[in-house]
């Protein structure tokens, strides 16, 4: 995996290559394809990070991506969605994103969502690979958490395939889209 940080912000200009996929920061140049993930009923029924779906919605959602990027630092992450692709052809996959824990700005969640055609082809696990060993090893944060509904068997396989581990079924008394999800986390060794 390599990787390249540039500009003042830790966190802009990200890029990750594993053997074989790019996953890269969102440019200004993506439009459609963030347009065409947030209208992807399968990836947002799992991953429901953003409620724009028009074309203009989604131009001022990718403003705030492309913002957070440089408003994130060392000390206050904000956290970051990041564009997959294939690296043969840059065909978009779909996306992967480490953000805090939104009942609990402490913890570090990765969530990542993919277009059905490329189901079972283990891209979750090589996505999540190399997003957790970025968290764990180049961003010093000592936990990744995942959240995964129960019946999502393929996801929670993925979990287990990456080294998480269950911790507990999530009970929000506040009814947030969190409750009754199942909390998964991998710890930094060493």
């Amino acid at each position: 995996m390599s990787h390249k940080i540039g500009g003042p912000a830790m966190y802009e200009n990200i890029r990750f290559e594993t053997e074989r996929l790019v996953i890269r920061s969102f440019t200004e140049n993506d439009l459609n394809h963030l347009n065409r993930i947030v209208n992807d009923k399968k990836i947002m029924s799992n991953v429901p990070f953003a409620e724009e779906r028009t074309l203009d919605e989604c131009k001022a959602l990718l403003g705030r991506i492309l913002s957070r990027y440089g408003e994130s630092t060392s000390d206050e992450f904000k956290g970051f969605l990041l564009l997959v692709e294939l690296k043969e052809n840059s065909e978009q996959i779909g996306t992967v994103g480490l953000f805090p824990l939104t009942y609990n700005a402490i913890e570090t969640e990765i969530f990542y969502g993919l277009f059905e055609e490329y189901y079972g082809m283990g891209y979750a696990t090589e996505i999540g690979k190399s997003i957790i060993k970025y968290a764990l090893y180049d961003m010093s944060i000592s936990k990744v958490v995942a959240t995964v509904n129960e019946k999502n068997t393929h996801s929670k396989r993925v979990l287990e395939k990456l080294g998480m581990k269950f911790e507990y079924i999530i009970n929000d008394t506040d009814g947030s889209s969190y409750d009754g999800e199942q909390m998964y986390s991998v710890c930094k060794i060493g």
